[in-house]
């Protein structure tokens, strides 16, 4: 491997200068120049042990660097517990050909500091701080690589696992649950497996793999996660805020399939959480929208909706619901997952119900 020996001179806003004394591949050193205010000059090696020492005016961080092509939140995850093993004072610094908006939030919040080829950096260290962002470029998905992305019927082998942590999963058993080919089961085991979330027992037929990692493979199905047929229809009925039990007997009342998610089911699932404004429940692909909006005595709304009807190209993600006291909600994983996408507090309420109720 041809590596580059480097010293990394910033002073973004800053009246001192940070210096990174490392060995690098040249693409990575391409990273460091590529980002405003940086600039890399040839140097000696960082010394036994480690690989860079990071000056900033009299302090002296000693570090280890990773190089990585690309970094998903799952690989963040395992990026962080490295850094966590090390020692006191000791720091870890990840350079990235391009890494995906849920990664950087885990390295962020796992302290780790990074710089991608993207224009994107969060360096933090004493006496200095370099916090970059890059909105013109393109969108994270352009660049996330790997096979058996955890979206679509894949995404039900994740919820599979995640439902049920402490299996042990044969190939057969995962692709029967989630309702999937043998074949795209075991591709996404293999892949979950060579990242580290999952762990793996014996060989050949009898081999079973079990959840390892749990909180980056929710937060890897969730960066990956995506329905491009999704439909929304905002609706008003006459209450001022619409209770789940009304939604769901009214629904299944009508003989609609379907399932109460987001804030609203989260509220209900994990009571400890704050009433919100907008039910979301997910309809059956094949039920008509009069027919949905007449069961709930709702009507389309442009503007302020008090219920929000989604339905997808198909019934995947209506799998794993559940019924409860006579309410059928969705599945723990989605309600976490569409909490996140609310616009209104869902993020915070999905961060509550991940802790509370998900127990990560």
């Amino acid at each position: 491997m041809f590596t580059t020996n480097a010293i990394f001179t910033g002073t973004v806003n800053m009246p001192q200068t940070v210096k990174i004394d490392a060995t690098l591949e040249p693409w990575a050193l391409d990273v460091v120049r590529g980002l405003p205010g940086v600039d890399a000059v040839a140097h000696l090696d960082a010394g036994p042990g480690h690989d860079a020492e990071i000056v900033v005016g009299e302090d002296r961080v000693r570090a280890f660097v990773e190089m990585k092509s690309h970094v998903d939140a799952g690989t963040a995850h395992a990026v962080v517990a490295r850094a966590q093993a090390l020692g006191p004072g000791e720091q870890l610094l990840l350079i990235a050909r391009t890494s995906t908006a849920g990664a950087r939030e885990v390295l962020t919040q796992g302290g780790v500091s990074y710089l991608d080829g993207r224009g994107f950096a969060d360096l933090r260290l004493p006496g200095f701080v370099l916090k970059v962002a890059a909105p013109s470029r393109r969108p994270d998905e352009d660049h996330s690589a790997g096979p058996a992305r955890l979206s679509g019927k894949a995404g039900l082998v994740a919820q599979a696992l995640l439902l049920d942590r402490p299996r042990k999963w044969a190939v057969g058993d995962v692709a029967n649950v989630a309702g999937v080919s043998v074949g795209l089961a075991h591709r996404v085991l293999a892949r979950l497996e060579a990242d580290g979330i999952l762990a793996s027992e014996g060989r050949g037929p009898g081999k079973t793999r079990h959840v390892a990692r749990a909180g980056a493979l929710l937060d890897l199905w969730a960066e990956e996660a995506r329905e491009p047929r999704l439909r929304r229809t905002p609706a008003f009925s006459l209450m001022r805020a619409v209770p789940v039990e009304f939604v769901s007997t009214r629904l299944s009342g009508a003989g609609l399939i379907h399932a109460v998610t987001g804030s609203a089911a989260a509220a209900r699932v994990a009571p400890f959480l704050t009433t919100v404004p907008v039910t979301h429940v997910r309809v059956a692909a094949s039920a008509v929208l009069p027919d949905i909006l007449g069961a709930l005595a709702a009507r389309e709304a442009v503007e302020g909706p008090n219920l929000v009807i989604v339905q997808g190209a198909d019934d995947a993600e209506l799998r794993f619901r559940r019924e409860t006291d006579g309410i059928w909600v969705a599945a723990d994983t989605r309600i976490y997952l569409d909490a996140l996408h609310d616009p209104r507090r869902g993020a915070e309420q999905a961060r509550a119900f991940r802790e509370q109720e998900l127990g990560y």
